[in-house]
């Protein structure tokens, strides 16, 4: 019996022994830390560099060139008409020089030319002296109005060159008052050596003279030319007369002088200062 106890309780530890789960098999297995991930290195974004922007080149404007007036002087041009004129009030109101009348025609002697000639010149102007033509179909009379010219005027050195002024054609056709001029203008040429100055407008040389540029072309380049107007240039005949220009311009015939009680004529040379070639030698 008691083998049979012992063999019980023996049997009876086993089975407890199986049922009991081991104690080391009970505890539970702790969890692996997890190993922490690599924190990824934020790179920060690149800043795009500004590109740079260019300066603009600045274009270079040219310099614009001075407007300049040519320089000029101013003149005026007298008969009888203007009555007995105080120079030295001319020449204070800053006239340089005048034109005066000698003779007109075959018969007409200007009777205030030596007071004028001699009044201005005293007064410290440059002078010239004209003549007025009076063309027709008489016999000889380019010539005979020339003898008549040289006959009244004085014409010395240091004068400025005579003038023949040509402004009326009393019925002659432009190649008899071409021939008429040419006649008059060689004589006076031959008696004084110098080449005269030729007066005119621009209508009547265009109409009366053909707009012919032969004088301008055969040694009369010195243009005294009318046109009576507040315009910066005057109209010039004979293509610009030859190319060579106006020397002097009439610009007014209603002109106010002081020392002159009524009116004038205004002219301008262009030009500072009279060069040897308009004077007599």
């Amino acid at each position: 019996m008691q083998r049979v106890l012992a063999s019980l309780l023996a049997f009876g530890l086993v089975l407890f022994m199986l049922a009991a789960p081991a104690t080391t098999e009970a505890k539970p297995r702790p969890k692996p830390t997890p190993s922490p991930r690599p924190s990824a290195t934020i790179q920060p974004t690149p800043t795009p560099s500004p590109t740079a922007t260019p300066t603009p080149t600045a274009t270079p404007q040219p310099t614009p060139s001075p407007t300049t007036t040519p320089a000029t002087l101013d003149g005026i041009d007298v008969s009888y008409h203007q009555g007995a004129i105080a120079w030295p009030q001319v020449a204070a109101a800053g006239k340089r020089f005048a034109f005066v009348r000698a003779s007109a025609g075959t018969l007409t002697a200007d009777p205030q030319y030596a007071t004028n000639r001699s009044g201005a010149q005293a007064a410290g102007l440059a002078v010239g002296s004209y003549h007025y033509a009076n063309p027709d179909t008489a016999f000889n009379d380019a010539a005979n109005e020339a003898a008549w010219f040289l006959r009244n005027a004085t014409i010395v050195s240091g004068d400025l060159l005579p003038v023949l002024d040509l402004e009326v054609s009393n019925g002659l056709d432009p190649a008899a008052l071409t021939a008429w001029a040419q006649t008059w203008l060689s004589q006076v040429h031959a008696a004084t050596g110098v080449r005269p100055i030729i007066y005119t407008n621009a209508s009547f040389w265009a109409t009366a003279m053909a707009d012919t540029d032969w004088f301008a072309r055969n040694g009369y380049p010195v243009l005294w030319i009318a046109h009576w107007t507040g315009a910066s240039e005057p109209n010039v005949p004979a293509a610009g007369w030859g190319g060579s220009g106006w020397t002097f311009w009439q610009h007014s015939s209603t002109g106010t002088v002081p020392g002159i009680s009524g009116p004038v004529d205004l002219d301008r040379f262009r030009g500072s200062s009279f060069p040897t070639s308009l004077r007599v030698p």
